[in-house]
C-alpha cells in the first residue's frame, strides 16, 4: 500500500471519481476533467488538497482536505479538515481510511495545525481515529408573531454592493473572536457574486436568494444578519425565513435584529435560526411554540494539546494541575502535562513525569479542553480516572459556549 499527497492533475481526476463512487453521486467525467484542467492551469482556484491510498498503482481511497483558521481564547489557531473521505466499495474493510487518515493527521501536525475537524457521516466511525463531537447548535423554529415584543429602532442597510462587505466582515470577525472555535473566514467566503450575494452558494439550497443587512446604532455598525426565504409549492404567498448568519455586539443589538426580522411578517409565517448560546424559548411570550432541535454536526480531535491548554480560559486566582491524555491512534499526541495558571490564563504548560490528577483518552480530552463538556460530565465517561485535585479540576474544566459551525 502506498499513501501520497496528490499533485498530478490526473490523480485529482481519479480522486473525484473515487469519492463520487463512494458517495453514490452521479459523476460526469467530461465536466470533472474541465474543472480539473481549469485548476491545473490556474484558471480556477483549488482550495483543497487531495490524498490517495494506492495498491499496485490503483487508487482505492481518497481524502480531500481543507484548511481553517479558528478562534480560541482570542487567538487564531490552524485546523485541518478531512473534507471528503471515500473508498471504493469493492475494497472497503481493509483499513484504507485508517492508513490514510493517520498520515494526513501527521501532516496537519507538521504544518502547525492544532486541531483536526470534520463533518461525519457516522460519529462512531470517526471516533476510532480520536475524533469527538465538539459542536452544539440549537436549531430553533418559531412563529414570527412570537417576535412582536422586539423593536428595531436602529438604522438598517442592505448589503447591496461590494463596498458594503467590509462592514459585515468586520462585524463577523469581531463576533468570531469572542466565541471559541468560530471560523475566521478567508477572502473566498466574502467574494462578491453580485445581486447582493457573496461567498459560496448555500450547499443544500443553491437556488435560494440570500439577503444580508447591517444594523447601525448611529454611525456605529453593531449587528449583521443574513437569511433566505422559502415557501412550499402549494403556498406561494407565505413562507419561512432561514437565518443562516447572525452577529450582534450587545443584547440591545440582538433584540434589534429580532425586531427587524418581525418586519417580515406580511410574507413570513415562521423563522428558523440556529444559535450556539441563546435559547429563544426563554424570551418569547409562548416558549412552548418554539420548536427546538440540537444539532451536533461537527467533530474535532486534538493535534497539539499543549497549545489548547495555553490558550483556553482558566479560573481567576492561581493553581496548577497535571493532566494525562491517552491517544491510541496517534501516540505522539498523548502524554502528560503540568499546567500552572494565574488570573484566567495559563502561565506554563510543560510535559512532566509527575503523577497525574486526571487521566482521559483523546475523545474526552477534546471535549474537555474545547469546553464542550465540564469536569462533572467527564466523570460519567468510560476510562476517566481522577487521582486528586478535584476542586481545581472542577474549576478549570467547565462547559463554555462555543460557535463551531463548519461549512457555515
Amino acid at each position: 500500500m502506498e499513501v501520497r499527497k496528490l499533485i498530478d492533475p490526473r490523480d485529482w481526476l481519479e480522486s473525484e471519481r473515487v469519492i463520487a463512487t463512494a458517495f453514490l453521486h452521479p459523476w460526469d467525467e467530461d465536466e470533472a476533467r474541465k474543472q480539473v484542467d481549469a485548476q491545473a492551469n490556474g484558471e480556477a482556484p483549488r482550495y483543497e488538497e487531495s490524498w490517495g491510498l494506492f495498491d499496485d498503482g490503483v487508487m482505492l481511497t481518497s481524502i480531500s482536505t481543507l484548511r481553517h483558521q479558528l478562534s480560541l481564547g482570542g487567538e487564531t489557531i490552524g485546523a485541518g479538515e478531512a473534507h471528503m473521505v471515500g473508498s471504493l466499495p469493492e475494497r472497503r474493510g481493509g483499513g484504507g481510511v485508517r492508513l490514510l487518515m493517520r498520515e494526513i493527521l501527521r501532516d496537519f501536525r507538521i504544518r502547525g495545525d492544532v486541531l483536526a475537524v470534520l463533518i461525519p457521516f457516522s460519529c462512531e466511525f470517526y471516533r476510532k481515529f480520536g475524533f469527538e463531537v465538539a459542536s452544539r447548535m440549537l436549531c430553533q423554529r418559531l412563529p414570527i408573531d412570537q417576535l412582536k415584543d422586539f423593536v428595531c429602532d436602529m438604522r438598517v442597510t442592505r448589503i447591496w454592493k461590494k463596498d458594503d462587505l467590509a462592514v459585515a466582515r468586520a462585524l463577523w470577525d469581531a463576533f468570531a473572536r469572542r466565541r471559541d472555535l468560530s471560523e475566521l473566514r478567508d477572502d473566498g467566503a466574502w467574494a462578491w457574486r453580485g445581486n447582493g450575494d457573496f461567498g459560496e452558494p448555500d450547499f443544500l439550497h443553491p437556488e435560494r436568494q440570500r439577503y444580508a443587512y447591517v444594523l447601525w446604532d448611529g454611525d456605529k455598525p453593531c449587528a449583521y444578519v443574513r437569511f433566505s426565504f422559502f415557501h412550499e409549492p402549494d403556498m406561494p404567498f407565505v413562507g419561512e425565513l432561514d437565518v443562516s448568519e447572525m452577529t450582534w455586539e450587545s443584547p440591545a443589538a440582538f433584540r434589534a435584529v429580532l425586531g427587524f426580522l418581525y418586519r417580515m411578517r406580511a410574507k413570513v409565517s415562521h423563522v428558523n435560526v440556529s444559535l450556539a448560546d441563546v435559547e429563544l424559548a426563554t424570551m418569547v411570550p409562548e416558549g412552548d411554540k418554539v420548536e427546538q432541535r440540537v444539532e451536533c454536526h461537527a467533530m474535532a480531535r486534538l493535534l497539539d494539546p499543549a497549545c489548547i491548554l495555553r490558550l483556553m480560559p482558566h479560573p481567576h486566582g492561581t493553581g496548577s494541575y497535571v493532566l494525562g491524555i491517552g491517544d491510541a491512534f496517534l501516540p505522539e499526541v498523548g502524554g502528560r502535562w503540568k499546567v500552572a495558571y494565574k488570573d484566567g490564563r495559563a502561565l506554563s504548560v510543560e510535559r512532566t513525569d509527575l503523577e497525574v490528577d486526571l487521566v482521559v483518552d483523546q475523545t474526552v480530552a477534546c471535549q474537555l479542553l474545547l469546553g464542550r463538556i465540564g469536569f462533572d460530565d467527564a466523570l460519567y465517561r468510560p476510562g476517566v480516572t481522577v487521582q486528586g485535585n478535584e476542586e481545581t479540576l472542577a474549576r478549570v474544566f467547565v462547559q463554555r459556549p462555543v460557535h463551531f459551525t463548519l461549512g457555515s
